[in-house]
């Protein structure tokens, strides 16, 4: 996606309804982010690269071939068949797992390899954020360095993933020592022979409204300008457009994606 032009997606399927955009912002004229979605609704990806133009882009674009291809719904059928079930956790949820966990270790090993061949002195590497859903009433989300998941419900914002960075670990730890730069992640795919994803899961209502995002978006919005605009748009489209657009309007310092995922129905529907 490495590209002077906006990119704009959208897909609807029985459970979700989504929308993202990918914007090269206001100075820079290459896009490094990438998004993806699932013709059928399932799952959202945006990965961030990094490594310096092309290889920024070459990074984040083949995270998201990878973990796209590893979340086909073939893939989750055949999962299935070899989870062992665990008391509490729905076996779509520890089948959605170990894919992604599969393919985070898969792309990790495609860009570290890339790395080491090609002798780069800045290794290039992505951040990714994914949101996934197969089956009514569950979501699960996963994500490696500063992309971030937020959750609207009930008219509250929630950031729900914590970030890889070394700032966020400054301030995790009380603000102790002198404040770091904001844009310094702590843990990337590519960089590294071995990268862990964190991955969570819940159970989701009709109504809640996920949006996956660059840092391109929350270093240009605050989480209240963030919600102020979730308040006001009920379309998903709409607010996709609105967000990157004001984060544009704030000064747009860097590529800005964000994908809008609303649930259309839960399990007590």
């Amino acid at each position: 996606m490495n590209s002077s032009e906006r990119v704009h997606l959208q897909a609807r399927g029985a459970l979700i309804v989504a929308s993202g955009i990918s914007d090269p912002g206001r100075v820079r004229t290459d896009n490094q982010d990438s998004i993806y979605l699932d013709k059928e609704g399932h799952f959202a990806l945006l990965a961030d690269g990094m490594g310096g133009h092309e290889r920024g882009a070459e990074a984040s674009q083949a995270v998201i071939e990878i973990l796209q291809a590893h979340l086909q719904p073939e893939l989750i059928l055949s999962e299935l068949k070899d989870i062992t079930n665990v008391e509490g956790v729905p076996s779509d949820i520890l089948c959605l797992f170990s894919l992604v966990d599969k393919g985070v270790s898969k792309a990790n090993s495609v860009l570290y390899d890339r790395n080491q061949k090609a002798g780069l002195e800045r290794y290039m590497g992505s951040t990714l954020v994914g949101l996934a859903s197969f089956e009514i009433g569950h979501v699960i989300w996963f994500h490696v360095g500063d992309s971030r998941l937020y959750r609207w419900r009930d008219s509250k914002l929630q950031c729900i993933t914590n970030d890889h960075s070394v700032y966020a670990e400054w301030l995790r730890k009380g603000r102790s020592g002198k404040e770091p730069a904001k844009n310094i992640v702590t843990r990337a795919i590519g960089p590294k022979e071995g990268v862990v994803p964190d991955i969570e899961w819940e159970e989701c209502r009709k109504d809640d409204t996920y949006i996956l995002c660059s840092d391109g978006l929350n270093d240009m919005l605050t989480d209240e300008e963030i919600a102020d605009i979730l308040k006001s748009d009920n379309d998903v489209d709409d607010t996709a457009k609105r967000l990157v657009d004001e984060a544009n309007e704030a000064g747009g310092k860097d590529n800005t994606s964000v994908v809008v995922c609303r649930v259309l129905i839960s399990r007590a529907d």
